[in-house]
């Protein structure tokens, strides 16, 4: 017999035998009251001046880049289009989709993939500080900094 149908076959006996008691569930209690998250603020403008790579044959060091922006980096968040975006090296817009947003506290975490490299953006509703760091394969790139709102 089948390993699926032997287990539909106990199942049938082990109800048979409980009888209709067992099947009854107690009622559910109320779940509790979900705490408010603060409302997402508007776009920000995030400038990032300091910046560590990470790769496994030469540990962490201080770049001067983000990736090919040179420091300060700058990225707009607009929460509303669910998009960061910076301006790339030849000087085309570069926009990449906010597939995540979380809100615990005072922090806000963002969470996207661009091509094949992950990134998140971590801020606060009630402060400047903000670090953005971006992953892949065999590379790490942290940068610390700040946001405020864009005008």
């Amino acid at each position: 017999m089948p390993a699926i149908a032997s287990r539909l076959l106990l199942g049938a006996c082990l109800l048979v035998i409980a009888g209709p008691a067992s099947a009854q569930t107690p009622a559910a209690a109320p779940a509790p009251a979900a705490a408010t998250a603060p409302p997402l603020p508007g776009p920000l403008d995030c400038s990032f001046d300091k910046a560590f790579l990470c790769e496994p044959a030469k540990g962490c060091a201080t770049v001067n880049t983000l990736g090919e922006l040179p420091l300060p980096g700058r990225m707009l968040v607009h929460f509303e289009k669910q998009i960061i975006a910076s301006t790339a090296k030849d000087g085309m817009p570069h926009v990449s989709g906010i597939t995540s947003v979380a809100s615990a506290g005072d922090s806000l975490v963002l969470q996207g993939v661009d091509g094949t490299i992950g990134w998140v953006i971590q801020t606060l509703h009630k402060g400047p500080a903000a670090s953005f760091t971006a992953v892949d394969h065999d590379s790490v790139l942290t940068a610390f900094g700040t946001c405020k709102p864009a005008e």
